[in-house]
């Protein structure tokens, strides 16, 4: 595993993403907010670098962008 630490604009969303899109008016979007806000953020979104595309994280990084 690489970590790399990688500026948010710098971060493509996969179009194919089956997960339901976050809103601010969902209870599970401030749920997830919580969660980043208490323990930090603990788990590192998955990039693919042969497609450029996020393949995991995708909620977390809808709040990340919302929240900035």
């Amino acid at each position: 595993m690489n970590i790399r630490i990688v500026p948010i604009n710098q971060i493509n969303a996969a179009a194919y993403n089956p997960r339901v899109d976050l809103q601010p008016i969902y209870s599970k979007y401030g749920n997830l907010k919580r969660s980043i806000e208490e323990f930090v953020y603990v788990e590192p979104i998955v990039w693919n670098k042969c497609t450029d595309n996020m393949v995991g994280g995708h909620q977390r990084y809808k709040i990340m962008v919302h929240e900035q």
